[in-house]
């Protein structure tokens, strides 16, 4: 899972990455992504994707455990570590959806049914993980298969995470409070609407500045034009 390429992590970074994630050309996140991401906000669907983060890493070493023991004891422990993950990952994409409909625009939007899709694959590979310990006769083929699920289950929610993560930084990136003007322009630039309308939302930003009022005002404009 290690290996998986970072690639969502780099165009949130650009914030910008929302529209070609959505646009289904961005890779499973590595799992070293979360680690690299602007610092999550302190927001439910921030903190559900931290959450949904450490559950990956969880699943990710039942995973090793279960390839490298081959015993009915390993294939239990990483279907229970797949199983984790996977109720994880639903109560974070469960969050994304919740600051996507708070932003109301399409890179929140498709971050969420990222993260829910993400969520309903690791819900599958966690019950092919439980199968395959409970009903496998063979303990070795047991764990192997435990394994290959657990480690599925803990792709999904690595990907989860990093979904429910873009759909909080644009929730907090669209407040007061999380604003960051660079970033807002360079959404504003990458939005597929007439460059008429960009050039007055760029102007609106500038205006407002550090104006809580006006700048809550203008934001909510960027909202409403964006959507």
């Amino acid at each position: 899972m290690r290996k998986l390429l970072p690639i969502i992590v780099i165009l949130l970074l650009a914030v910008a990455g929302g529209w070609y994630w959505m646009q289904g050309q961005t890779p499973v996140p590595d799992r070293t992504a979360m680690t690299d991401l602007p610092e999550t906000p302190a927001t439910p669907a921030g903190e559900a994707a931290e959450v949904a983060d450490q559950a990956a890493d969880a699943a990710d070493a039942a995973a090793q455990e279960a390839a490298a023991d081959e015993s009915r004891a390993a294939a239990e422990a990483a279907a229970d570590a797949a199983a984790d993950a996977a109720a994880i990952a639903a109560d974070a994409a469960a969050e994304a959806a919740r600051a996507s409909e708070e932003t109301n625009i399409d890179p929140a939007s498709d971050a969420a049914q990222a993260a829910e899709d993400a969520a309903e694959a690791a819900i599958d590979a966690a019950d092919t993980a439980a199968r395959a310990a409970v009903e496998s006769t063979d303990p070795q083929a047991a764990a192997s298969t435990a394994a290959d699920a657990a480690q599925d289950a803990a792709e999904a929610t690595a990907e989860t995470a990093n979904a429910a993560a873009v759909a909080a930084q644009i929730e907090s990136l669209l407040t007061p409070q999380g604003f960051d003007a660079a970033r807002v322009q360079q959404m504003i630039d990458q939005a597929q609407i007439p460059d008429t309308q960009k050039a007055t939302l760029r102007r609106l930003i500038e205006t407002a500045g550090d104006n809580p009022q006006l700048l809550r005002a203008a934001l909510k404009q960027v909202k409403q034009v964006m959507r």
